[in-house]
């Protein structure tokens, strides 16, 4: 019992540490999905900017695309680079992900085989003591029996 015990309480130790590690996840995949789509407003801002200068004189186009083109390339390198990380973020979460949950069901399955070894030992036991009960109240009849006929 102490085994079993035991056993469930560092699955539930495990369980916690892959659920902690999961919510940190999740965090990060969060906080990477709010960068790219704060990224994507500016860009698509700044394209709705670029359109309201088109009908303005040529210098101030000339002067607009001059500072929004440094703009377009930071944004884009920045877009790059969220993706990319984010990319990555993925993979390793997916790969976490999938190790968890390998670990989880390998635990899973040696708790399921812990119960039917309990289970199993219990029903022996009940047979062994239900057989050692039989054979003491044979030899009290015996003993019984013989003392009659010794008192007797």
């Amino acid at each position: 019992m102490t085994y079993s015990s035991d056993r469930l309480d560092r699955i539930e130790a495990l369980l916690a540490t892959v659920a902690e590690s999961n919510a940190a996840s999740a965090v990060r995949m969060d906080r990477f999905e709010a960068n790219l789509e704060a990224t994507r407003q500016i860009t698509e801002s700044n394209a709705r900017a670029i359109e309201a200068w088109g009908s303005r004189i040529d210098e101030v186009q000339i002067e607009t695309e001059e500072a929004t083109s440094s703009t377009r390339a930071d944004l884009a390198v920045r877009i790059d680079d969220n993706a990319h990380n984010q990319g990555i973020d993925r993979v390793r979460f997916d790969a976490l992900h999938e190790e968890h949950t390998q670990r989880f069901n390998t635990l899973l399955e040696e708790a399921r085989a812990d119960r039917q070894r309990a289970d199993r030992d219990r029903t022996l036991n009940e047979s062994e003591h239900r057989a050692f009960r039989e054979t003491f109240q044979t030899m009290l009849a015996e003993i019984a029996r013989l003392w009659q006929r010794v008192a007797g």
